[in-house]
């Protein structure tokens, strides 16, 4: 919805004759405009400012700010002034009324409130009823809630209202897929193809749409063909997730059809991310990271040099590269808090724990995002633990959990801590703290929790599930940390080979890990460690000899 307000603000010159209109034309309304257009928000919300001081019913005023409040992701604001605007728009202005309800839906469904959000976008309904994308939201909402009926009515008004739309024989795909009728989705999908414009994105939509219908319906191959189309096209977001699949699925077709488009058409970087995609899901990093390095040079940005630094650091083990490639980006834009974030987690995993700080530091001051919060505060909180500062490291952790306060297991770490300073009173109000959270999830406690309880029974019993469902390097490595910390040390370092086996790399952490203490004298361990330490060495300068290290992008 709110993309939909912003063409009506920012594109046509039908909506700013409307607008000038109602408001009489002003100085700062056009002076705002203007600056709006231009992205210059600040100026924008300036002259804003100064129109509602002389006009504070003027509603265009409050549409505006509301939306450039939602550009910067200041929903509070975002919220005040979309609800000034409901106040001052008159009865008559239905399609801009329809979008301060769509505003107000998207707030309460980001605060997870679908009650809510519901009523405010069948407010949007009423209010302009032709709009397909109203109808859009409903479907969508409802397939998120799994009310396959309610997702076939709205899809059978969106056709009813908008039948020469695309998008409404897509949503009707959609309430068949739920229903897992998967022929008659298709066709639909067909239907959305042959009323879509060419190159369009509607077209895109449907194609991707009925890829992943055939995908559910057992046909990889045709699957895979619309993927391709939908990509020619702009498609992504949903669509690497089917490429995953499909990499499960018939991963030489994958990328045999990648390899013969970057081919036919090179100049396309968009076709060297997704082959980046599918390298990482087959776990070929070295063939990920010569891709990449294949990007830089015509197309340097900090995403795809965090991404290929992870990969480097915790695939491949090579840190030192990882951490020249994130000081160069940071040559060239200083302001960005996830590469602050990675050479935290680099600096910290090495040991370096006055440049981690610092890190960290520096990436509170660019406004992370909360789950970017959580890694910063989550990291540093665990180094004051490897430093023995243990109430800094429970101010860190508490911290953690005002920004994902369901995080159950934060509480048996804080528990830990205070048992650490002997605290008794505050360990046995964390551990409480602890049930209470896994119970509200309705889940039992993790291996983690039942080590810092000191229940050795239940934490080997917890932990023979850790690896069910993801057989990851990490999930081995962790699972071998808790059969460490309880005494069962050859099966520790059985889970801690198979995660070597499967890529975990990060040697430096194995090196001062106190969980893996109680296997350090086993020369078993000892061997262990030294034999995979070796092909890492191998495997780094493997890679060296392939890519351009000296970074010349």
């Amino acid at each position: 919805m709110k993309r939909i307000l912003l063409t009506f603000l920012f594109a046509g010159s039908f909506a700013f004759g409307l607008m000038a209109e109602n408001t009489l034309d002003s100085y700062n309304m056009r002076r705002a405009i203007d600056a709006a257009r231009s992205n210059d928000d600040e100026t924008a919300i300036q002259f804003l400012a100064k129109e509602l001081e002389y006009n504070p019913n003027n509603a265009y005023a409050h549409i505006i700010v509301a939306e450039i409040c939602f550009r910067m992701k200041s929903y509070g604001a975002a919220l005040e002034y979309t609800q000034n605007a409901l106040k001052y728009l008159p009865k008559t202005e239905h399609s801009e009324r329809c979008d301060m309800y769509g505003n107000l839906y998207e707030l309460y469904l980001m605060a997870k409130d679908t009650t809510r959000a519901m009523e405010y976008l069948e407010l949007a309904r009423k209010e302009n009823p032709k709009n397909g994308s109203i109808y859009n939201a409903f479907v969508s909402l409802h397939e998120e809630l799994n009310n396959p009926a309610e997702v076939l009515r709205y899809a059978q008004l969106y056709m009813k209202f908008l039948p020469d739309n695309p998008g409404a024989y897509v949503a009707m795909a959609t309430a068949m897929k739920m229903e897992e009728r998967y022929d008659e989705a298709i066709r639909f999908c067909d239907r959305a193809l042959l009323k879509a414009e060419p190159e369009s994105k509607e077209r895109c939509i449907a194609l991707l749409s009925r890829a992943q219908l055939l995908h559910l319906a057992k046909r990889p191959s045709e699957s895979l063909a619309d993927l391709m189309q939908s990509f020619r096209i702009g498609g992504w977001g949903e669509s690497e997730k089917l490429l995953g699949k499909l990499n499960d699925t018939i991963p030489n077709e994958v990328l045999d059809s990648l390899l013969a488009i970057r081919q036919s058409d090179p100049d396309n970087l968009d076709w060297l991310y997704y082959l980046y995609n599918t390298y990482i899901d087959r776990n070929e990093y070295a063939n990920a990271v010569q891709t990449v390095f294949e990007i830089l040079p015509g197309h340097s940005n900090g995403y795809m040099v965090n991404a290929i630094a992870s990969v480097l650091q915790h695939n491949i083990g090579d840190a030192e590269l990882a951490e020249r490639m994130l000081l160069k980006q940071l040559s060239v834009d200083s302001t960005n808090a996830s590469q602050y974030i990675l050479l935290e987690d680099l600096y910290s995993q090495q040991g370096r724990y006055a440049e981690a700080m610092e890190m960290a530091d520096k990436a509170l001051l660019f406004d992370p995002e909360d789950n970017q919060k959580y890694s910063i505060y989550i990291m540093r909180g665990r180094m004051y633990e490897y430093k023995h500062e243990y109430q800094a490291a429970v101010e860190d952790f508490q911290t953690c959990l005002i920004v994902e306060p369901d995080e159950d297991g934060l509480w048996f770490r804080i528990a830990k801590m205070y048992g650490l300073m002997n605290d008794s009173v505050k360990r046995a109000e964390a551990l409480e703290q602890g049930r209470q959270a896994f119970a509200r999830k309705g889940k039992n406690l993790s291996a983690a929790a039942y080590v810092v309880l000191g229940d050795t029974a239940a934490a080997y019993e917890a932990a023979q599930g850790m690896v069910k469902n993801e057989k990851s390097d990490t999930q081995h490595y962790n699972k071998a940390c808790v059969l460490a910390q309880i005494g069962y040390s050859k099966e520790a370092i059985e889970e801690l080979r198979l995660a070597l086996e499967n890529g975990f790399c990060n040697f430096y952490h194995i090196a001062w890990d106190a969980d893996l203490n109680n296997l350090r004298d086993m020369p078993e361990f000892v061997e262990l460690v030294n034999t995979y330490k070796q092909r890492s060495e191998q495997q780094k300068a493997d890679l060296r000899s392939k890519i351009d290290t000296e970074l010349n992008y």
